[in-house]
């Protein structure tokens, strides 16, 4: 996982929740690849997310993200919106799917933003570390001549191996294994 920092702006913080009815609000940059910007923010009440995302990710536009000079920051600007229920469906697909400004996804059932759940964001989100990949060595036998198949390709002409060399060669084997069968 990068280099997560939290940072204080506490006087942001306080102007959006004038405007917003905001529990928790954590701002923090990521350095992965560059620095990704991520905003975790945990509303009031379902009503106040479903009623003020949208004006809360506008306010964010004029407020933070056209501050941000780096383009890969501006294209790589994360928001969280942490509920501590169940959203509904669409509420959830409406919010994830708005290409305004971040790149948004939501996560339920989060009562507190703690260090651990932000680092779980983070891990299962953005730099997907949290995937176990297990590559199963198989054995590999040995390989063994066939005998059917060599006499075959000894007919062959050495020097080219056409399209009529190639016909004979399966015809030869269609003969040979048709018979076994």
């Amino acid at each position: 996982m990068g280099s997560y920092n939290k940072y204080d702006n506490s006087k942001l913080v306080e102007e959006i929740k004038k405007h917003f009815l905001i529990e928790e609000l954590i701002f923090g940059n990521l350095e992965f690849g560059g620095k990704i910007p991520i905003l975790i923010t945990r509303f009031n009440t379902l009503d106040a997310l479903k009623s003020q995302w949208k004006d809360f990710n506008s306010y964010i536009a004029t407020e933070l993200n056209i501050s941000i000079d780096d383009e890969y920051s501006r294209w790589n600007f994360y928001i969280f919106y942490l509920s501590d229920m169940e959203v509904p469906k669409s509420v959830k697909y409406e919010i994830e799917n708005n290409k305004f400004n971040s790149r948004k996804i939501v996560i339920e059932n989060c009562m507190l933003i703690t260090d651990a759940i932000i680092n779980n964001i983070i891990s299962e989100h953005i730099t997907n570390d949290n995937i176990k990949i297990a590559v199963e060595k198989k054995q590999i036998s040995t390989f063994k001549k066939n005998t059917y198949l060599a006499k075959i390709i000894d007919k062959l002409s050495v020097n080219k191996k056409n399209d009529e060399d190639m016909q004979y060669a399966l015809n030869q084997l269609e003969n040979i294994y048709k018979d076994e069968i």
